[in-house]
């Protein structure tokens, strides 16, 4: 594709060989702006840096971006300034740190996706710079696409440098589920066992690098990252049903088998490569109560992952 270029006459950006576009009054005299309602609402200071001529040698003739360039900018810019504030109010503080904090440059940009794999619009973190992306032949087509929340937290989880750490999308249902609803499963959990002191450890990051690790997981469940808190929180429910269900509560006899049995207090969950059951299943192993499973059966029957703690006591 030949490279256009712009130039200024009196303020007003005009293509070279004819077709004038306001870019000054439709986005450059309104960037500063969008700048500071970026900078408010990531709470750090950001800027807008975008080449017009490296956009216009992409706008497609009789186009948005053709017609009108610097309409077609600043409604890249509003639109991810509103689904930013959209992305905020579900992913809360966590999402505004992960920004911040992968996106280094505190810079947002328009580019050409090079690899083929955007379709019409999407975004990404590249060298600490939030890139809105479009597809050739497709600058300002799905504009309001560009940063939807799903788009946003993939190019968050893209972003995360250390492959073995957990990725934003698992530490953000860690946070969302797991950790909103600790506190009262440990409360019910310790008055099943009669030990305020029981720790519930669900060892998220082995268990995250073993099913990440395993072949067929992200295939079976697409979602294990985005779910993970849940899932986790799913089978240590299946433990406290189960201790309900056998009315540990009322027991004195159970609940100083189970003290003696697991003489840790410690409750701890793992992935296995082999098991006694099909799904699930809960042993001791040296004072500890592990609940466990296989890569090919997580998040597959986790109410019944302790329904033999009984015959283990």
């Amino acid at each position: 594709m030949a490279v256009a270029a712009l130039r200024s006459e009196g303020g007003v950006w005009c293509y070279v060989g004819g077709n004038c576009i306001k870019l000054r009054d439709n986005f450059e005299s309104k960037k500063e702006g969008l700048e500071k309602q970026l900078t408010d609402i990531l709470g750090e200071t950001w800027k807008i840096d975008i080449n017009p001529n490296a956009i216009w040698a992409y706008a497609e003739d009789d186009s948005y971006g053709k017609d009108n360039l610097g309409a077609c900018l600043h409604s890249y810019i509003a639109d991810t300034i509103w689904n930013l504030k959209y992305f905020l109010e579900k992913h809360g503080d966590l999402g505004k740190t992960e920004l911040n904090t992968v996106a280094t440059a505190h810079t947002l940009t328009l580019a050409l996706d090079t690899t083929g794999s955007v379709s019409y619009a999407s975004c990404d973190i590249h060298d600490g710079t939030l890139r809105l992306l479009f597809q050739e032949g497709n600058l300002g087509t799905n504009i309001s696409q560009t940063t939807k929340i799903e788009t946003l937290e993939a190019a968050l989880c893209a972003a995360n440098p250390d492959a073995a750490a957990l990725s934003y999308s698992a530490r953000l249902n860690i946070a969302q589920v797991w950790d909103a609803k600790l506190p009262d499963l440990q409360k019910k959990i310790a008055a099943q066992l009669a030990n305020d002191k029981i720790v519930l450890d669900p060892n998220f990051a082995a268990v995250y690098a073993t099913l990440k690790a395993a072949p067929g997981v992200a295939k079976e469940r697409p979602d294990w990252e985005k779910s993970l808190g849940y899932i986790m929180h799913q089978y240590f429910s299946g433990l406290l049903h189960t201790l309900e269900y056998q009315k540990f509560e009322k027991d004195d006899m159970l609940q100083e088998g189970f003290a003696e049995a697991v003489e840790k207090g410690e409750i701890r969950f793992r992935v296995v490569e082999k098991l006694g059951r099909t799904y699930n299943e809960s042993v001791v192993e040296d004072g500890v109560f592990w609940l466990q499973t296989k890569p090919d059966m997580w998040g597959t029957n986790c109410g019944d992952v302790a329904s033999d703690v009984v015959n283990l006591l």
